[in-house]
């Protein structure tokens, strides 16, 4: 018995190898290249104002940028697709950081990574009286690297 079902398995082993269909992915092949690429920076601080958010990040570990996103673009609907996710950091070692995505070349969306506690230290808040710079765009600026 024990062989007759050993050789049953083997059989269909045999049979799935053989019908299986090869794939033609190749890297090198331009054609299987995606158009999306990303890129992530750590955060050092994400300031609340009333438009926007005003993130301060690392540059290549040799000092700060600054940029402005606007607080629209997590808004969805048919002729603007949203811009701007925000996800929760757990509670643990992860840092909060930006992440970038482009599409052609071109920005897509961006993805802030944060603690959703509004008390945590990354967290601060811009004067409500002041209006932020770039709280209007349509697109983020390359950013300095």
């Amino acid at each position: 018995m024990k062989k007759i079902i050993c050789s049953l398995i083997a059989s269909a082993i045999f049979a799935c190898a053989a019908f299986a269909v090869p794939t033609e992915y190749n890297e090198s092949h331009k054609e299987n290249w995606s158009e999306i690429s990303y890129f992530q920076v750590p955060i050092y601080k994400v300031l609340d104002s009333k438009d926007g958010y005003v993130i301060i990040y690392a540059k290549n570990r040799v000092g700060v940028g600054k940029t402005v996103i606007p607080k629209k673009w997590a808004k969805n609907s048919t002729e603007n697709p949203r811009k701007l996710r925000i996800q929760s950091i757990g509670s643990g070692k992860l840092k909060p950081f930006m992440t970038v995505v482009q599409k052609s070349g071109e920005f897509n969306h961006v993805i802030l990574t944060l603690p959703k506690n509004k008390s945590d230290p990354v967290w601060g808040v811009v004067d409500y009286r002041k209006e932020v710079e770039g709280t209007d765009k349509e697109t983020l600026e390359e950013l300095d690297l």
